[in-house]
């Protein structure tokens, strides 16, 4: 059996390593259906001084190179925050079957603040993919407390 939290603390851990490089703390795992990790993403927004390089889109580029979309449908994305709208959609298109996440945007906001509303987007993960015609399975948030900290540290 896969141990959801186990590979959540990885996704954790690579954001950690993300801030680390200067970064922001966000990572994720994608994991086959044997539960073996097959690919590691983190965000490198600074580094690659690219607006669109979060963790989740990094993964799934690398991702959709290696594997086609019946591969990916048997895989979960393992993500230390709850996915943006952006990577949720990009989870979503790329065929991805399962998602769990750690911290919830509710709570990464109730973190980072509001006050910038050029960086506020809440959309709830599960909330965008019911606009969606194929079923994703959606797990999270959990090890709320442990994915926090990684923001309460700025």
């Amino acid at each position: 059996m896969i141990d959801d939290k186990k590979l959540v603390r990885l996704a954790i851990e690579i954001a950690k390593i993300s801030k680390n490089n200067g970064n922001l703390p966000f990572g994720c795992v994608l994991v086959n259906a044997e539960g073996e990790v097959i690919l590691k993403g983190e965000n490198t927004i600074n580094t690659d001084n690219d607006c669109l390089a979060h963790a989740e889109i990094n993964l799934i580029r690398e991702a959709s190179k290696k594997f086609d979309f019946v591969h990916l449908n048997s895989c979960s994305i393992y993500t230390s925050d709850e996915p943006c709208p952006m990577c949720t959609s990009a989870i979503y298109w790329s065929g991805i079957g399962r998602l769990v996440y750690g911290l919830s945007k509710s709570e990464y906001y109730k973190i980072v603040g509001r006050d910038d509303p050029n960086w506020v987007f809440e959309m709830p993960t599960r909330e965008l993919l019911q606009k969606g015609g194929r079923k994703l399975e959606v797990v999270g948030p959990i090890l709320e407390n442990e994915a926090a900290i990684l923001h309460a540290m700025d």
